[in-house]
């Protein structure tokens, strides 16, 4: 299988799990998904955090871009990046705060589908790699390249809700 039918296949199946998962939280979401009006103010903040974020890293790629400076990736990659990192800042934000899960929502189900998407985009990354594909014209580009970064910014959101959860128990224990 070449590496674009393999891309597509992975699309795909990404997509399913999305739709599947969709449709399911969506039955719960009815019942469990409530925030309160200090949950609402913090995750307006992090929408604000991560919008400034994401500004200023499109003000800091286009220097970037008009400098010459951009060598190691392509354009398209980097304006991916910029994006990931303003949606991982506002996730972080949001779980450093209490306001990622709602009222009476559960890790546990974020867990699940971050491990999964990890395990798929590092499948796909270390493919990737092994095949030798990775860089194009010396360049990490989006095709190769979105698969790893989208498993780095999950693994960070992950990495913040268990340590999250963990704070959280600690301390209604004691």
């Amino acid at each position: 299988m070449n590496t674009g039918t393999f891309f597509a296949v992975g699309i795909m199946v990404g997509v399913i799990v999305m739709i599947v998962t969709c449709s399911l939280s969506r039955k719960k979401q009815k019942k469990e998904c409530e925030y309160d009006e200090m949950q609402l103010k913090i995750r307006a903040k992090g929408y604000q955090i991560g919008f400034y974020t994401a500004l200023l890293l499109m003000m800091i790629l286009i220097l970037l871009l008009e400098l010459n400076w951009l060598t190691v990736v392509t354009p398209g990659f980097a304006m991916f990046t910029a994006l990931l990192i303003s949606v991982t800042t506002f996730a972080v934000y949001c779980i450093l705060k209490d306001a990622f899960l709602s009222i009476r929502g559960k890790a546990n189900s974020y867990f699940w589908i971050s491990g999964i998407i990890i395990a798929i985009e590092g499948f796909v990354t270390v493919r990737h790699i092994i095949d030798g594909d990775m860089l194009e014209n010396g360049k990490l580009a989006f095709g190769n390249g979105a698969p790893a970064l989208t498993g780095i910014c999950f693994l960070a959101i992950l990495i913040t809700l268990i340590v999250k959860t963990v704070r959280n128990r600690k301390e209604a224990d004691e």
